[in-house]
């Protein structure tokens, strides 16, 4: 058994990065923040060999075709998400990885917070009842991770409006439609703009025992910048 888990990200240099946070505290600082995001979220996925037996495979789903050639994305595997909207290129990385993989989680960037019991946690639940996709709602309305083990339709996938306060309402409604079933992980705060730091901190406050080194500079950039 074998999970892929694909991280959907933005090279620096080839496509502009947290725009909605730039225009809270400019372009540097964003991009020094989302390079702290990238590392945490890489170091988790590193070390989820010491949660599971589970096979997972970390990919960084890449929005620029020629992004592989960047040294960021050295450490895992490297898959392109094709062009077209989110919805779209979602799709094209699940129906890609499920191909390879007995099922894939697709997470973003923005939740450096997230724990590797987290993403246990979704694949337990996948293997308890394979006709079940899992979810990781998100306080704006959205979600920040999807785990399925059987392809999603495209239409369910580009029908949706992402980035919306009823994003997530909109997705169940489609799945609801199809008579697909699905379970949640536990609600996170992502980071979009300028408040989400805050939250952001407070999160990461609560889990401060189990910092990795990652989320350790992160939490020191925060403060430094409060």
């Amino acid at each position: 058994m074998s999970t892929g888990v694909a991280i959907f990200a933005k090279t620096i240099g080839l496509s502009p990065v947290k725009t909605r946070l730039a225009k809270g505290i400019g372009r540097n600082k964003a991009e020094e923040f989302y390079i702290l995001s990238v590392d945490a979220i890489e170091e988790s996925l590193s070390n989820l060999r010491n949660y599971t037996n589970e096979d997972i495979v970390p990919y960084w789903a890449i929005a620029e075709e020629d992004g592989y050639l960047d040294d960021r994305w050295k450490r895992f595997k490297i898959i392109w998400t094709g062009e077209g909207g989110l919805g779209k290129r979602m799709f094209n990385v699940h129906a890609d990885l499920l191909d390879k993989h007995d099922k894939v989680i697709i997470i973003g960037t923005d939740i450096p917070q997230l724990e590797e019991t987290t993403i246990v946690e979704a694949i337990i639940n996948l293997d308890k009842d394979p006709e079940n996709c899992v979810i990781g709602p998100a306080h704006d309305g959205g979600f920040y991770l999807f785990g399925c083990k059987n392809l999603v339709k495209e239409e369910i996938w580009t029908s949706v409006t992402y980035s919306k306060e009823d994003t997530l309402e909109q997705l169940l409604l489609k799945l609801d439609n199809e008579d697909i079933s699905y379970s949640f992980t536990k609600m996170m705060n992502d980071v979009d703009d300028l408040a989400d730091l805050k939250s952001l901190r407070e999160a990461l406050s609560l889990i401060e025992n189990k910092w990795t080194k990652s989320q350790k500079k992160l939490i020191d950039w925060l403060e430094a910048y409060r």
